[in-house]
């Protein structure tokens, strides 16, 4: 049995995918809850400061990345694979993008655009700040199942590749 590229890719796109869920998961379960529990004022500007800091990151590339990945593979994928491991690679993407691409570009980053924009001891700051924590974890928990999902799926692509001997 000879184990291709494609199988390879699959695994690849599925660590990626479990590490950036991994990430997602941390902030969604103790990060935003500790941030939240600080002072208003030190738990923002932490805040801020994350939000500055991750946009330079292999992290943000790796969202970004992922979506071009998945999506050109899936292209690839229709005229190549047939059966289960197509309709799982190009499944892959129609959660992905979504359910990450998507809501990171237009859920979380218009609202970490929007508590940069506050100045951290303002009554207004503090206001938005408690609606920032409680709606940016909602969105982010669909970014963490999102990219989970992902991750399996991409490794069920990778089993099914090599069982159909697609691989």
């Amino acid at each position: 049995m000879t184990y291709d590229w494609p199988v390879y890719f699959c695994l690849f796109l599925a660590l990626w995918s479990a590490i950036v869920g991994g990430v997602f998961s941390a902030f969604s379960e103790f990060i935003m809850s500790a941030l939240l529990k600080a002072e208003p004022s030190s738990g923002l500007e932490a805040m801020q400061h994350i939000n500055r800091d991750v946009i330079k990151t292999q992290f943000v590339a790796g969202i970004l990345s992922i979506a071009v990945f998945s999506t050109l593979f899936a292209i690839y994928s229709l005229v190549v694979f047939e059966g289960a491991a197509l309709a799982t690679l190009l499944l892959a993407p129609l959660v992905y993008v979504p359910s990450v691409f998507l809501m990171t570009m237009f859920g979380n980053v218009p609202m970490n655009n929007k508590l940069d924009s506050l100045e951290r001891t303002s009554t207004k700051a503090h206001t938005y700040w408690l609606e920032y924590g409680r709606k940016w974890t909602r969105l982010n928990h669909v970014r963490a199942i999102g990219s989970v999902l992902t991750a399996g799926l991409y490794i069920i692509a990778s089993v099914t590749l090599i069982t159909s001997g697609q691989a």
